[in-house]
């Protein structure tokens, strides 16, 4: 009994000795892939800045770390050639001149492309409507990442949609592919790739199309088309890449939290909102309510959404009074809801304004300066 004494007041004098000083570890800590939110990064002062993807937390929500870019629109018909062509012009920082340069070049070659397709149609081409429509977001949360939302129609069936990314560094002027992300290329590719084949095996039901889309993934060897949208970055393949066209643009969202080590340092980012101005989020505190059934299963919060067109607008009853003209609303989430197909109906659509509604159920509104 006296020896068993002995050995639990010895045991119990190694476990004060142990929390006085720090010295004990825990055997389940968390891996470098995992993130823990109760992590503070302010213990970290004078560090490296916490990595997205490290075992450190990621850092508070930061704000914007450039100016907001300078909009241009170019909404007009010449002929029969309609272009509805949004383009952002950033400042004040390393790389923004090549970056504005790189957008303008590549709507100007997509328009190039159309008038082209126009002159070789000839008189039938001249029967048709020809169309290329270029908006844009952008993200800046350490990296600046900004992606042009296309589309164009040169006749036949159905038009083409796609998306083009550019990711700079604002503070070197870097530009990031996106083997350039991860500390170890290596071991992070082959993990991203899973996850993106385990997408696509979700969406592709008929085996053959997934073996192809599998072969096709796989011989891109990690050099995948990226941005950074809210708390994700996105993957994405054109149509036809990996899918059938009428699967449109495939997106592959990946947690920016599960991601391997990186070279650059990523502020923690909210998940975007569904309705944006000039490439930003909005403040609104209702978002778009989604259905079945087309644009007029999607629901707008009003009179918000509209004086962010700069229309007045005066809810009473059962209806949204704008321009003189009564549209019939919605009550739910605490207020009313005007259909999609109603507000783009009477959204402005001139030079100095452009309105559009995306296959990824995003509502942007662009404003230029006068």
């Amino acid at each position: 009994m006296k020896y068993m004494l002995i050995r639990v007041c010895a045991m119990m004098l190694a476990v004060c000795l142990c929390l006085s000083t720090g010295g004990c570890t825990n055997q389940e800590a968390p891996s470098s892939g995992t993130i823990s939110s109760s992590q503070s990064s302010s213990s970290n002062s004078g560090s490296q800045p916490d990595l997205v993807g490290s075992s450190q937390a990621p850092l508070p929500e930061a704000q914007p770390t450039i100016s907001a870019p300078t909009i241009s629109i170019e909404n007009q018909t010449e002929g029969n050639i309609q272009r509805k062509i949004v383009t952002p012009h950033f400042s004040g920082f390393p790389g923004a001149d090549e970056l504005n340069a790189k957008i303008v070049a590549e709507q100007q070659d997509a328009m190039a492309d159309l008038q082209e397709t126009a002159a070789g149609n000839g008189s039938a081409g001249q029967a048709s409507t020809l169309f290329y429509q270029s908006v844009f977001d952008y993200q800046d949360s350490g990296l600046l990442s900004v992606w042009l939302t296309n589309e164009t129609y040169t006749g036949g069936a159905h038009g083409m949609s796609w998306v083009s990314s550019y990711n700079v560094n604002p503070e070197t002027g870097e530009f990031y592919e996106f083997r350039d992300l991860f500390r170890n290329p290596e071991e992070a590719i082959p993990e991203i790739t899973d996850k993106i084949l385990s997408h696509l095996k979700n969406i592709l039901t008929d085996e053959s199309l997934y073996e192809t889309a599998s072969e096709a993934v796989r011989a891109l060897d990690g050099n995948y088309s990226y941005y950074l949208d809210g708390e994700n970055l996105v993957v994405y393949f054109q149509p036809y890449d990996v899918a059938p066209y009428a699967l449109g643009i495939v997106r592959v969202p990946v947690a920016l939290s599960s991601l391997p080590d990186m070279t650059v340092a990523l502020r923690a980012a909210s998940a975007r909102r569904t309705i944006r101005v000039n490439g930003r989020d909005t403040s609104l505190n209702r978002n778009m309510m989604m259905g079945s059934g087309g644009d007029t299963a999607v629901l707008l919060p009003v009179p918000e959404t509209a004086r962010l067109c700069g229309l007045q607008a005066t809810v009473k009853n059962q209806a949204c009074q704008i321009g003189g003209k009564e549209y019939p609303v919605t009550y739910a989430n605490g207020g009313a809801f005007m259909t999609l197909s109603d507000f783009l109906a009477i959204a402005p659509d001139d030079s100095n304004h452009l309105v559009a509604y995306g296959s990824d159920d995003v509502l942007r509104i662009y404003t230029a300066e006068t």
